[in-house]
């Protein structure tokens, strides 16, 4: 008491301090002291990504919005804005301020061998937890920690044995029947959009396959599912270029006030609904061979297939038990981001290869002579038949470079890291952005860029380029789990296709405007006549 006494004589006696300090100066003072020392602690810490942006080129930036001025506009502006950027620095790297964070955009073969090889750069910018209203900790959405526990539980879901022995005789089928639903447009003089058909059957594929799922879904399910994820994807790539609507608290009001939180809701229910009835049937089988178990003599079963597991199989199995088990929540975020990304990325490329074709007749018929050449007139094809498909292979290489799977990659440094050029040190912390676009369009990597042009990947000009010249399904350690089978199934598709179908169309390939979002597609779809092929 004594003590409270003489501070508050203290501060009353005028002629000790020479001034009298309320209590609302000292509160206004204390302010004013935290907010400098704040400042001070926030400059100091960023002390490091001041000195690479010292070094570094890059365009104007001011106070709080960095350099977003420049990226104000509708997706295509901005990915100009980029391509227009990366012109003008030649490719080398250079920065970019967002709110107050460093990002160093790299287009270099080596510079990007570094960051997607690196240890040290597995975790993804936080624009991608946008996706996981969606995706919830998918593959594709997942945490460092948890990715790397669920990658190495799934990887087996699509070795060679099981692409060759359990997805490849669906394919096939798939492939068949897309021949036969087609035939309706068949000498249609007017154009159809080939994705309507293409994304049916590919959504078909994938459920057959990496899940396993042999029981039907209605047609109208199928519909509202892809419709519903198709505007997911949508309002998720629209708040990428909205950064007030960035901070989670703030959308979260958004969307419940749109009803975008209910599109996210309902984009699930089919995925949902799966889950369910597959672990009934996984109930189901255990409980069968149970009761058979005194029973395998007199039964013949193909042991080695019997050991072969689709990508469910090991969901299911790391749900019930075991060191890794995967929440209910974690179940469902791998099943709707290999569901919903397996049909967006696979049916876009098909459809793009396609429609390129059409335009390019002559390489259209240099496709089908090695269809020919291979398959004949009456050859069923075989796994085996699909590593002799070279120029159809260099033909979807070159689509894939045209018309990449995603618009970038953008990377958290986890810890410093030196790249090729410039010999520059990224700081813990700073976000490396990688875009494929502007990479698969560097007139150093490809001649002529923006021409259609199966060589450039020939074994001749493969050799000569850098492994990380295209990036088509990302790179590195944590790049596309599923681009074997990808590849794969655009071959079956595309071949089938073609040996059956030639394809036409009016339109140029400088009329094909990009719906640029997380997942490239074409803005006016992909319009196309089809005639029945003439075999020799």
């Amino acid at each position: 008491m004594q003590m409270l006494q003489d501070v508050n004589y203290f501060f009353e006696r005028p002629d000790i301090l020479g001034f009298q300090v309320t209590g609302s100066d000292l509160i206004v003072n204390v302010v004013i002291f935290s907010l400098i020392i704040s400042w001070c602690v926030y400059i100091w810490n960023r002390r490091h990504y001041e000195k690479l942006a010292s070094k570094i080129p890059g365009p104007p930036a001011y106070p709080i919005v960095g350099s977003m001025l420049q990226f104000i506009g509708k997706p295509r502006y901005i990915i100009k804005q980029i391509n227009k950027l990366i012109d003008t620095y030649g490719g080398e790297p250079f920065k970019l301020w967002f709110c107050g964070c460093l990002t160093v955009v790299i287009s270099k073969p080596e510079d990007v061998q570094i960051i997607l090889n690196s240890s040290k750069a597995l975790q993804k910018s936080f624009l991608f937890n946008f996706g996981k209203l969606l995706l919830g900790d998918g593959l594709f959405t997942a945490p460092v920690d948890k990715w790397r526990i669920h990658r190495r539980m799934l990887s087996p879901a699509f070795k060679t044995e099981n692409l060759r022995k359990m997805f490849f005789p669906v394919i096939v089928e798939n492939s068949e029947a897309l021949i036969r639903d087609l035939k309706k447009q068949l000498n249609e003089t007017q154009p159809f959009n080939l994705l309507d058909y293409v994304s049916d059957t590919t959504f078909r594929t994938i459920y057959q396959t990496t899940l396993g799922c042999n029981f039907d879904i209605e047609p109208k399910v199928e519909a509202e599912f892809k419709k519903l994820f198709d505007r997911a994807v949508e309002l998720i790539s629209e708040r990428l270029f909205k950064p007030w609507l960035y901070p989670d608290f703030i959308y979260s009001i958004y969307s419940k006030f749109t009803g975008q939180q209910n599109v996210y809701k309902n984009a699930q229910k089919l995925p949902n609904y799966m889950i369910d009835e597959m672990k009934k049937m996984y109930a189901e089988n255990k409980t069968t061979k149970k009761a058979n178990i005194n029973c395998t003599a007199d039964v013949t079963v193909d042991d080695e297939k019997k050991k072969l597991k689709v990508y469910m199989d090991i969901l299911m199995e790391l749900n019930e038990s075991g060191n890794h088990k995967l929440s209910d929540e974690d179940f469902k975020s791998e099943v709707i981001t290999i569901l919903g990304a397996g049909i967006e990325t696979t049916s876009s490329t098909i459809c793009f290869c396609i429609l390129l074709l059409a335009i390019h007749q002559d390489i259209q018929d240099k496709v089908y002579d090695e269809i020919y050449k291979i398959l004949g007139d009456n050859k069923t094809i075989t796994f085996e038949d699909t590593a002799n498909f070279v120029y159809l292979k260099q033909v979807i290489q070159e689509t894939l470079r045209l018309f990449p799977l995603t618009l970038a990659f953008m990377k958290e440094i986890q810890d410093d890291i030196k790249i090729f050029s410039g010999n520059y040190v990224l700081p813990k912390g700073t976000t490396c952005l990688i875009c494929p676009l502007a990479i698969h369009y560097l007139p150093t990597l490809y001649p002529n860029p923006r021409s259609f042009n199966p060589g450039n990947f020939d074994s001749e000009n493969i050799a000569k380029r850098n492994k990380y010249s295209f990036i088509a399904f990302g790179g590195g350690k944590r790049n596309c789990i599923g681009e074997k089978f990808a590849m794969l199934n655009m071959i079956v598709f595309i071949a089938t296709f073609l040996r059956n179908y030639s394809v036409h169309t009016d339109i140029k390939f400088n009329d094909i405007k990009l719906k640029i979002r997380v997942i490239m597609t074409s803005k006016s779809g992909y319009p196309v006549t089809i005639r029945p092929r003439h075999q020799k």
